[in-house]
């Protein structure tokens, strides 16, 4: 079975994606030799004395439309470099062609030179057949090299920002499903983050619609206002514009009398209003300076006269006679008691009496 094989990149600091190599089987010592580069499981290199691992190392020439390299471990300039079997090995053989972009082969300074330099290829590279090794493919994380690509460069065709394998290894059974399970949290993410927007973005055309009818409204008015609301909507809660209960029923009488259940509301200041039934109405305390009379004294209380009020009562019939006061020459209209006055006023016929009478003819069934 093919191995497979991973680089974990990183660009400027940062993490970019994972690329997921096949190796081919009728290359098996140009395969191996990578795959124990990424493994690092060879410990250090005969003629580097450097740890003979892509962890680490960079990308250290890239041309657009042409390829990537890297796997310069040792001086990371494309000068250096090792193979596990100590120093250089031959060329294996050119059996694939550099047909389409994202193939994996092998770097050299000339024929059976080959370290632990690779390429990956951007485009069809088809000069490079007979020269360069191809031992595998890119199967996973093709936009990632395309990140690569799009970095800008500088002297030599250097990258200007670190292209950085931050890790290596060989791909397993767990290692794919881990890979698998970290692409699916990631899609879930984006789908979250584009749902949220969504809403965002229907909240703001919500809002941007009821601002442009309310300018429309407002242009519409002939004062620039809002207009008002029709009056099929709710009534106001005024009791000013509450009609009276019994408004739709007709009234015997020919001018309609408001309700008599209900009790009259207190004037307000200035209203110098009569009551319209003052019957079935408390008569409300008058002010100072009213000198009106009540409009019905035949059921209402009289009032304390004030000081100074020389008045007489208006209606003496039913209203308590005020006891005179220290100084006051007037007799009093009413005695406290009726019955002793009524007996000074009208003596009985039967015995007319006097003082005199009181004196000399005592009373005959009085003993003596």
């Amino acid at each position: 079975m093919p191995a497979k094989v991973f680089f974990d990149i990183e660009i400027g600091g940062k993490r970019n994606g994972r690329i997921v190599f096949r190796l081919y089987g009728d290359t098996p010592k140009t395969s191996d030799n990578f795959r124990a580069l990424c493994t690092g499981e060879k410990g250090l290199g005969k003629t580097t004395y450097k740890p003979l691992s892509f962890k680490g190392t960079i990308f250290h020439r890239i041309i657009n439309d042409f390829m990537c390299q890297g796997g310069d471990f040792s001086n990371r300039n494309g000068t250096g470099g090792e193979s596990i079997y100590g120093g250089k090995f031959r060329d294996e053989n050119f059996l694939h062609a550099h047909s389409k972009a994202g193939l994996l082969s092998m770097a050299n300074s000339g024929p059976n030179t080959n370290g632990s330099q690779f390429f990956i290829t951007l485009a069809p590279t088809k000069h490079l057949n007979g020269k360069h090794v191809v031992f595998g493919e890119v199967v996973e994380g093709m936009d990632v090299v395309r990140a690569m690509e799009r970095v800008p460069k500088g002297r030599n065709d250097k990258p200007e920002q670190d292209v950085v394998i931050a890790d290596c290894g060989e791909v397993s059974d767990k290692t794919s499903e881990v890979g698998s399970k970290k692409d699916d949290k990631r899609a879930a993410k984006e789908e979250k983050r584009a749902l949220k927007r969504a809403k965002k973005d229907k909240k703001k055309a919500k809002k941007e619609a009821k601002k442009k009818r309310k300018h429309e409204r407002s242009s519409d008015s002939p004062d620039g206002r809002t207009p008002p609301k029709s009056q099929n909507q709710r009534p106001s809660r005024s009791p000013l514009s509450t009609p009276p209960r019994n408004a739709n029923k007709k009234s015997p009488s020919s001018s309609p009398s408001p309700d008599r259940r209900g009790r009259s509301r207190s004037p307000r200041r200035g209203d110098k209003r009569r009551s319209s039934s003052p019957r079935h109405s408390r008569s409300r305390s008058p002010r100072r300076g009213d000198k009106r009379r009540s409009p019905s004294p035949r059921h209402s209380r009289s009032r304390s006269p004030r000081r100074g009020d020389k008045r007489r009562s208006p209606s003496p019939r039913h209203s308590r006679s005020r006891s005179p006061r220290r100084g006051d020459k007037r007799r009093a209209s009413r005695s406290r008691s009726p019955r002793r006055q009524a007996r000074r006023r009208s003596p009985s016929p039967y015995r007319p009496r006097s003082r005199d009478d009181k004196r000399r003819s005592p009373s005959p069934s009085r003993k003596h």
